[in-house]
């Protein structure tokens, strides 16, 4: 089973952003969590069906 065919695993875009954050060092990393989460969480809103109007 590879790590796209598992429930929950993040995609390779998700996976590549995660790994440039780690790479960062510590105190610069917050920022980044930040945006990320932000880019998730519109890309989520986009394509949640029930709050789309007909």
């Amino acid at each position: 089973m590879t790590s796209e065919e598992e429930p929950g695993a993040p995609s390779d875009e998700t996976r590549e952003a995660l790994d440039a954050i780690e790479a960062l060092p510590l105190e610069e990393r917050a920022a980044g969590y930040l945006g990320l989460a932000e880019r998730l969480r519109t890309e989520l809103e986009h394509s949640d069906p029930s709050r789309q109007s007909d």
